[in-house]
């Protein structure tokens, strides 16, 4: 799914680096924007996680899969409702090394690494930061079947099924359609 020219409705920057990590594999079109040490590399530093002069490797690029993985099957039991063990994820998460720091604003988590394993440790830890803040249950994947777009549920009582680029409109059309055409002439 192309995004460039679609609004993209406000979301708390925790979700947003969590949602737009997910959204880097496009079901739609097929796409994968990391399928290389050095594409992971170029969407870290785009989305300023890490600084341009970052290089992945492949064990990086496995672990960022990996992560992302975990995290999706995350969000597609946040449109459930449904809560269950993720040992992909749980896996991906214990290979990033995070810390507790003092400052003075309280405790904090933060990634205790350097170089793209920070930067993927980051991403973790957004996912904590909006658990944490009662709004990771807003993240959710499009029930879409050709979209799987992950999205932030704006709705007031987290019922949203569709993202936010006419996945409900189109779903909607198509049962309409199939309907009459199984009407009796």
């Amino acid at each position: 799914m192309v995004t460039a020219d679609l609004p993209r409705p406000d979301v708390p920057p925790p979700i947003a680096v969590v949602r737009d990590f997910v959204n880097t594999t496009d079901h739609e079109t097929g796409t994968d924007e990391l399928t290389t040490p050095a594409a992971l590399s170029a969407y870290l530093a785009r989305e300023g996680l890490a600084p341009p002069s970052v290089k992945a490797r492949h064990d990086d690029l496995e672990l960022a899969r990996r992560l992302r993985a975990g995290l999706r099957q995350a969000l597609e039991l946040n449109h459930d409702g449904a809560s269950e063990s993720l040992p992909v994820l749980a896996a991906a998460l214990a290979d990033l090394p995070v810390a507790l720091s003092w400052s003075g604003q309280g405790i904090a988590l933060q990634p205790d690494a350097t170089g793209v394993r920070r930067a993927l440790a980051a991403i973790g830890v957004a996912a904590h930061q909006a658990a944490s803040e009662r709004i990771w249950w807003r993240l959710k994947i499009c029930a879409h079947d050709e979209c799987e777009w992950a999205f932030y549920d704006h709705s007031k009582n987290r019922s949203r099924n569709w993202c936010e680029y006419g996945c409900g409109n189109k779903v909607k059309t198509r049962a309409y359609r199939a309907r009459q055409a199984r009407r009796p002439a």
